[in-house]
């Protein structure tokens, strides 16, 4: 099954490129009305839950957001943890609470087999660890990753550490197809630039960061 794992944008359906997908990850405040997709909304948006099937979590730092989102996951809801973006956030996390937002998010309890890691561009071993331990899962959306100056998130480093790991087109601005094919090969030629090797993982591998 083909999943765009995470996007914002309201207008997927209607995206050339998301005519494969077998399931769509959309968090907004809308509902599209197609089976394929599965819902969240935002923590600490407002918007109500009946919309959603999941919860959005911004911001592990957002201590409002994160206490809704700990209530969600009591209910057994998918929750998707924007974590490890950029520098600032590991930093700032870090100086605050003594952990990186992935160690934050386990110290809250949010992380689990119904969890997902978004973004993840600062991860470390230590974080890795942590998600595969759990059995949550990590998506990535290398054109947003990238486009907005972020950096590139550890692909080896992912994959040689066991972690589950799918592909989203998140904002869809650097993707506006939804092409889940693109976002692969700018991951792959962005690990092979930052690597130095033309096949910085293994083909099965990639084939499975767009199955769920």
């Amino acid at each position: 099954m083909t999943v765009n794992a995470l996007t914002f944008d309201e207008n997927i359906l209607s995206a050339s490129g998301s005519a494969p997908c077998g399931k769509i990850f959309y968090a907004g405040s809308g509902r599209l009305f197609d089976e394929r997709v599965v819902h969240f909304v935002t923590a600490g948006s407002g918007a109500k839950y009946e919309l959603g099937d999941g919860v959005y979590l911004p911001s592990v730092m957002d201590d409002a957001a994160a206490d809704e989102a700990i209530e969600r996951a009591a209910e057994g809801r998918r929750i998707i943890i924007s974590a490890c973006v950029t520098l600032d956030e590991v930093g700032t996390c870090d100086k605050k609470y003594g952990a990186t937002p992935v160690g934050l998010a386990h110290k809250l309890g949010l992380l689990g087999e119904s969890t997902y890691i978004a973004g993840g561009v600062y991860l470390d071993k230590d974080d890795i660890d942590l998600i595969v331990q759990s059995g949550a899962k990590v998506i990535l959306t290398p054109s947003d990753s990238m486009g907005f100056g972020c950096g590139i998130p550890p692909l080896r480093m992912l994959e040689t550490l066991g972690a589950r790991v799918l592909l989203g087109t998140g904002s869809g601005r650097f993707n506006a197809e939804a092409d889940l094919g693109f976002e692969r090969r700018l991951m792959l030629l962005a690990a092979s630039g930052m690597l130095c090797t033309p096949d910085p993982v293994s083909a099965d591998f990639l084939v499975r960061m767009t199955e769920e």
